[in-house]
């Protein structure tokens, strides 16, 4: 995969910008990372040119920023070489040849900066911890991204320097494709002829439509319709999900390595599914399955759960009706007895007058 002349895309633009390129400093960033320490100062007077030391102070600050050397001459860095001019040479100091410095004063200045900073050079020994790194980072997520991070972090924890940009895309791919590899293997030996076949059967026609693109489909809202839908996909697929509960602990993949892999395959369409290897293909499928049928448990608890709050909410409401018609009731009787206390009390009524009348 290191041959190929389209790499593996990890980084947009920016991301790489952010990361490998020369950086560009505002004031506070050139007060913050071009100023000298007690022991960088010292180092600095172990120079004899203002031209050396002069790169020497950029160098620094730029490894400080970035992790990584730079081979820059000194006009693509003309603000960052006037404020340096300013604060740590005299006037008649200045650098008028801008032309570069030799390989041999830049190697000199690279050895001396790791020191300061206690950094280590990339080297063949963290070439291999590092292809390892990759290989258990893939195991949690296949997704190009998180492994290259979990790099960065582990060469920045290291204090080793960050290599190139090509290198981190070409050893992440490289353990992607031994992580499929090893996949494939176990899917080789798990699956049978007949598991393959079923699996399979999903990218097949139904109507002029792919079983598959039907369930990538998910209720749009919990409307009886919709809820039906759902329940007939999950039905479709719930023999497939035993065979992917059966299959997956073999492959020892995480729950977000299984959701990455069965995204891909709503990510592709369905010609691009059956133009991909069939040891790739199996292992999507079988995850999207197992992704998808727990999904649909999702939907139906939602909907349930939907429905229930529903009927709850409803319940709660013809309650406080209930307890408003009770309470006006109530009311309308305290009055009515009012008026039945009164006959006790009217004067007009003798006292041997029957209650009955």
């Amino acid at each position: 995969m290191t041959n190929t002349v389209e790499r593996l895309r990890i980084l947009d633009q920016n991301e790489i910008a952010e990361i490998y390129e020369l950086p560009q400093l505002t004031h506070e960033e050139r007060i913050a990372y071009l100023t000298l320490s007690p022991s960088e100062q010292k180092s600095l007077e172990e120079l004899r040119t203002v031209k050396s030391k002069a790169y020497f102070i950029l160098q620094l600050g730029y490894f400080r920023t970035r992790r990584m050397f730079f081979s820059f001459d000194f006009n693509e860095v003309q603000d960052d070489l006037n404020y340096i001019q300013m604060r740590y040479f005299d006037h008649g100091n200045t650098i008028d040849d801008l032309e570069t410095l030799n390989k041999r004063t830049k190697l000199k200045h690279q050895k001396m900066i790791l020191q300061l900073c206690r950094f280590q050079d990339f080297s063949v020994s963290d070439k291999k911890i590092l292809e390892e790194k990759a290989r258990q980072a893939v195991r949690v997520s296949s997704k190009p991204t998180y492994v290259f991070r979990i790099l960065m972090e582990h060469l920045s924890e290291k204090r080793v320097v960050l290599p190139g940009y090509r290198y981190m895309q070409d050893t992440v791919s490289r353990a992607l494709a031994y992580e499929r590899k090893r996949l494939a293997g176990v899917l080789a030996q798990r699956l049978t002829p007949e598991d393959i076949t079923d699996l399979l059967s999903l990218l097949e026609d139904t109507w002029q439509l792919h079983k598959i693109t039907q369930l990538r489909r998910e209720p749009k809202d919990y409307s009886y319709g919709q809820i039906k839908e759902e329940l007939r996909r999950r039905e479709q697929i719930e023999p497939l999900y035993h065979l992917a509960t059966k299959i997956l602990p073999y492959l020892n993949l995480s729950n977000e390595s299984i959701k990455y892999y069965g995204s891909l395959v709503a990510y592709y369409s369905v010609y691009k599914l059956k133009r991909l290897s069939q040891q790739d293909v199996r292992l999507y499928l079988l995850c999207f399955v197992y992704h998808r049928f727990q999904r649909s448990n999702d939907n139906l608890i939602g909907s349930l759960i939907y429905y229930v709050r529903q009927y709850s909410d409803a319940a709660k409401m013809a309650a406080k009706e209930r307890m408003y018609r009770c309470q006006k009731e109530s009311g309308e009787n305290l009055k009515k007895a009012g008026r039945v206390l009164g006959l006790f009390t009217d004067e007009n009524i003798e006292d041997k007058t029957p209650s009955t009348q």
